[in-house]
């Protein structure tokens, strides 16, 4: 991929230069706000520059664009990446293995897959269940390969991730993102309203609403206003058009130790219009958090989970135990501060192609 900046007054025009210089393969990795020079700045808005990335070789890529250092197209194929070369994404989570656990197994075979498993960050409950599948699948012994081992717990974790029916990026319903502070609703909304925008030519309108606690996410309202979004302070009355995408609702993210701050935001919520409601997990926390997070908001009736921080979080077999041990779909998968950025649909096969190592490495 290499990477070239377009200079727009509009997301429109933003979206037809960048169709028109790169065609359709083109995706819009980055938004920057470009001040005015000069005296024009003091009457006229700031300009839009997008990062727009392009399958190389391009043969549409003018030359007065010189290129960039690569940039992964996805945060799998980063991952992917980092995984080949080396990366530490094996490191067990120390929350997640019992020490005391006796070495010595029962099992009437020595699995080769298992110490593997352990170095994922898979928890001892999951490993026993896939160790006592595999005792059934090879009731005549070991297999003659460990790669034929780590596809069929591949695949048994294929039948239980949960997998969210659609894409909610593509409603138009209402979106309400809740979640700790610190967790990147914020983020994840302003990915949301990029990808709208970009991806769906679609308008969505902003309501940043104060909670318990005044909202004070002045960035929301930044880069509504490059991306020519409505927003408002308060709930509205909205009509909504062809070209129009759903209202996007922020609110002050609240803790699961207050019991006060949570109930006046369930009160909040309830106060709305009908809406889809989404909790925003960030993968870094600890497991035992996270899982406290889950049980906290669950009562709120979140139609899915959206993780995010996933580039600085290496043990995904860590956050495998969790996707396991809800009925909760997870639904977008978000990574970095750049927006758009990486801001992804989950999706289970990918996501275990990058817990798993290569079964022709095995």
């Amino acid at each position: 991929m290499n990477t070239f900046s377009i200079i727009a007054d509009s997301p429109q025009e933003a979206i037809t230069k960048a169709r028109q210089t790169f065609g359709p393969e083109a995706v819009i990795q980055e938004v920057r706000k470009q001040p005015r020079t000069g005296l024009s700045r003091l009457w006229k808005q700031p300009r839009l520059e997008l990062v727009v990335a392009v399958p190389s070789p391009a043969a549409s890529i003018p030359e007065d664009h010189p290129p960039e250092p690569e940039t992964p197209s996805s945060f799998f194929d980063a991952y992917q990446k980092q995984s080949t070369s080396g990366g530490t994404h094996f490191k067990v989570a120390s929350n997640l293995v019992d020490e005391s656990r006796d070495e010595k197994q029962t099992s009437s075979h020595a699995w080769r897959v298992e110490p593997l498993l352990r170095r994922m960050g898979l928890s001892d409950y999951w490993i026993d269940r896939l160790l006592d599948r595999l005792s059934i699948r090879f009731q005549a012994g070991l297999p003659d390969y460990v790669k034929d081992e780590l596809a069929f717990c591949r695949s048994l974790l294929m039948e239980e991730l949960p997998s969210p029916k659609q894409d909610p990026r593509l409603s138009r319903r209402p979106i309400l993102l809740m979640g700790a502070p610190g967790c990147g609703k914020t983020t994840v909304l302003c990915k949301w309203m990029a990808h709208l925008v970009f991806q769906q030519q679609a308008i969505p309108e902003i309501w940043r609403l104060d909670g318990d606690q005044p909202n004070t996410a002045e960035s929301l309202s930044l880069y509504s206003e490059m991306l020519g979004a409505s927003i408002s302070r308060f709930p509205t009355q909205s009509h909504p058009n062809n070209n129009q995408g759903p209202i996007l609702i922020d609110m002050p993210g609240v803790s699961m130790e207050d019991g006060h701050t949570m109930k006046a935001f369930e009160a909040r919520a309830e106060e709305l219009p009908d809406h889809d409601r989404y909790l925003v997990l960030n993968a870094c926390y600890a497991t035992k958090v996270l899982e406290d997070q889950i049980k906290a908001f669950m009562p709120m009736a979140p139609k899915g989970i959206i993780l995010t921080h996933l580039d600085e979080e290496k043990s995904w077999g860590r956050l495998t135990n969790l996707l396991l041990g809800t009925n909760c779909p997870v639904c977008l998968l978000s990574g970095g501060q750049k927006i758009p950025g990486i801001f992804e649909t989950f999706r289970p096969t990918r996501f275990l192609t990058n817990v798993f190592p290569s079964c022709s490495a095995a």
